[in-house]
């Protein structure tokens, strides 16, 4: 490392809970001596090992590899890099050579000697990738990932280790336990998940399935060394689950300062209270207005850079200037503050692994502001965006949801009412609903059940019933009617009225058993809809639309998800991964609950494992693609937690980790102004795809995410595997 960027984190000072906010002196660039001076840092005469004990001639590498990357970025883009040198020996390492590396002064290196044991147990190996959390103990699938890239030496061979023994070193009895061989699995590919190169490399396998008592573990390969630690326990999956649900609940907008620890985003963007002097105005302005359509960019952020009566918003404002002084909570969109009805497949995907599970999911200890209330703390972080939404109301009806603030923060626009929202409404209500009457709550059941009606029996009264106009969900699409079809399903299963099943199958895309729930380039989803119908509590009137439901399902989830997971070197099996760091296996989850088939449960279960295991560290950087969580995680992305008196961001937060630039005016915007500065060139070079972070605050295009596309999936995932662990 050349240097690292400190940040002010005490609570105090201008910047102090404010979000966006900077001020002077917030962050500090310590360099480390001399910056390494590369081109002597490669040369193999200015590397020396000296055998450990005085005796013997010293070994000069054959050669010296190298990759660099920016890692330490301030505010004004100074910047340090990391660096990754690895030598190439004249020969192999055996268990014990002990070695005193010494270096040329022409390197810049403050330390020009260090001692170096190779002890297999011990000596942590990049190349050896696995979840840096764990496994439970009868996990279908354990297994770890041989691979490294070495910069401008390309991805190491490891043919030469097929076949060598692999075993599990327990860290607290020292024991050995032997489980398996290297195997090849597969050369590297542009064609992995997304149609990236994730791996740079070829990939080798190391299984350990068949290993099932608890402790904490390092792997070792033979000739090659040791994974990080991890551990095999009934629970590793409370974790994940604990940290998927506190992210929502640090997107919340509304909540005190002191409601929890650390401590919630601010400013609340409560009206009347704060910021002072803080009003939401009403408009006639909503995403399905010609003049909304023909804006290029985010239309909820135009007011963000401008006084609030330079906004288009402002002109229009409802006649007399009327305000929203009861909207409140919601989660917020990445690092804004605005909400809207893209968000609401975040209801749905927080509740899906509660439904799945029968209400088993009843955590109430994961983190957040209401945990110990009594109510699971899922269908709390649910509950709190139906509220919000529902705080939108405009006499009888909807609003498409709240931009982001003014440039002064003291305003902010609810964009008008439609018939989409009223839809939406009534389809976040009557889960949420189907939430309260699993949990046993008969009070909150029948509440959002009546607005579940509400909002569904103004809907239908409108002129325009906007059925075949799309939301936006976060990487998808739902029509009107696909809402419809949602709450439909949902009412059915909370009243058992034949009423709603008959509008629920009216709507319902699928036919014959290949129908395709999620539309394949996602400009419909019925997902939950589907979901809801097959878990009907109450006689399924119409079997062969249920039957054609499951089969769909299973089609759907084994072509689009599941086969791929034998198929690329990552072996991850999401799809839709334009964001890399996303995981999308809802239809799995669904797939895997309804499947009575052992085999075909446990393809399932391996799929949405070896997608976890993906994102919790068995990938080239042996990284948790996720803030706070676990041994190795995401530490800097731009989100909030910054200067609120505990160190760190926010946990639970997932970045986009991407690369296409969004303008040209703002470093921000450009993710190449990292992979500039990096050895070797990034494409050209080969990196790893996955490798595209770069632990920086400041650049929105890479570090930001929303909920909606970076972590509800995730969400789903997590939380469906600690419910079968549990199970």
């Amino acid at each position: 490392m050349d240097g690292k960027v400190h940040f002010k984190d005490d609570g105090t000072g201008e910047s102090a809970f404010k979000g966006h906010a900077f001020a002077e002196g917030d962050d500090w660039i310590e360099a480390y001596g001399e910056e390494l001076n590369v081109a002597e840092a490669v040369r193999p005469e200015n590397w020396k090992l000296y055998p450990s004990g005085g005796d013997g001639e010293a070994v000069q590498p054959l050669a010296v590899h190298r990759k660099s990357k920016v890692f330490n970025s301030d505010h004004a883009w100074n910047y340090k890099l990391d660096h990754w040198l690895f030598l190439k020996l004249p020969k192999k390492m055996e268990n014990g050579d002990g070695f005193r590396i010494e270096v040329a002064d022409t390197l810049g290196s403050e330390q020009e000697a260090v001692e170096f044991v190779y002890d297999l147990d011990r000596s942590q190996s990049e190349a050896v990738h696995v979840n840096l959390i764990g496994y439970t103990p009868d996990s279908p699938i354990k297994s770890a990932d041989l691979y490294l890239w070495l910069g401008d030496g390309g991805p190491r061979d490891y043919s030469g280790c097929e076949g060598n023994e692999a075993w599990l070193f327990d860290v607290v009895s020292e024991k050995r336990f032997p489980v398996g061989k290297v195997e090849f699995w597969k050369e590297e590919s542009d064609k992995d998940a997304g149609g990236r190169n994730l791996t740079g490399s070829p990939v080798w396998t190391v299984d350990f399935s068949d290993h099932s008592r608890p402790g904490r573990y390092r792997l070792v390969v033979d000739g090659v060394g040791a994974s990080p630690e991890f551990e095999i326990s009934e629970d590793i999956w409370k974790e994940p689950y604990s940290y998927s649900t506190m992210g929502y609940y640090y997107m919340r907008l509304g909540e005190a300062v002191h409601a929890n620890n650390p401590p919630p985003r601010q400013p609340r963007f409560i009206p009347g209270e704060d910021p002072a002097g803080f009003t939401i105005y009403l408009t006639d302005f909503d995403p399905f207005d010609e003049a909304w359509k023909a804006r290029k960019g985010d239309t909820w952020d135009e007011p963000h850079f401008k006084p609030a009566v330079e906004s288009m918003f402002w002109e229009r404002r409802l006649p007399g200037n009327p305000t929203n002084d009861n909207a409140i909570g919601g989660h917020s969109d990445a690092l804004d503050w605005d909400r809207h009805l893209a968000h609401v497949s975040n209801i749905y995907d927080m509740l899906l692994p509660f439904l799945l599970s029968d209400g088993g999911l009843s955590d109430d200890d994961l983190g957040i502001a209401e945990s110990g209330n009594g109510i699971p703390d899922l269908i709390d972080e649910a509950r709190n965006e139906v509220d919000m939404f529902l705080s939108l109301r405009v006499g009888e009806a909807y609003a498409q949801g709240l931009t982001n603030p003014s440039k002064e923060k003291t305003v902010m626009f609810q964009a008008g009412a439609t018939t989409m929202a009223a839809w939406a409404n009534s389809a976040n209500s009557a889960i949420l609903a189907e939430a309260f009457r699993l949990a046993g709550d008969e009070n909150l059941k029948a509440h959002y059940l009546e607005e579940a009606i509400t909002a569904f029996r103004f809907a239908s009264k409108q002129d325009d019933l906007q059925l075949d106009e799309k939301q936006d969900i976060g990487d998808a699409f739902m029509r009107g009617r696909d809402f419809r079809m949602m709450a439909a399903a949902f009412l059915y299963n909370v009243t058992g009225d034949r009423e709603w099943e008959d509008l629920m199958a009216a709507d319902s895309v699928v036919k014959d058993g290949v129908a395709d729930i999620e539309e394949r380039s996602r400009e419909w989803v019925q997902t939950w809809g589907t979901a809801a119908y097959l878990l009907t509590p109450h006689k399924q009137h119409y079997p062969e639309l249920a039957k054609n439901m499951k089969a769909s399902v299973r089609k759907q989830a084994l072509e689009n998800n599941v086969r791929f997971m034998n198929e690329r070197p990552s072996r991850r099996s999401s799809n839709n991964n334009y964001w890399r760091t996303k995981h999308e296996l809802q239809l799995v989850a669904i797939a895997h609950h309804f499947s009575k088939r052992r085999s075909e449960k446990e393809r399932f279960e391996k799929a949405m494992i070896l997608e976890a295991d993906w994102g919790l560290g068995r990938n080239p950087s042996n990284t948790v693609e996720m803030t706070g969580l676990g041994s190795r995680h995401i530490v800097n992305c731009y989100t909030s937690g910054g200067n609120d008196g505990v160190p760190g961001m926010h946990p639970g937060h997932t970045p986009y980790n991407n690369l296409d630039p969004w303008g040209t005016t703002w470093r921000g915007s450009m993710p190449q102004w990292f992979t500039e500065r990096g050895y070797p060139e990034w494409e050209e070079g080969g990196w790893p795809e996955q490798e595209s972070f770069f632990n920086c605050r400041y650049s929105w295009t890479n570090g930001e995410f929303t909920p909606r596309q970076t972590m509800r999936g995730k969400h789903v995932l997590y939380s469906y595997l600690y419910w079968l662990s549990k199970d």
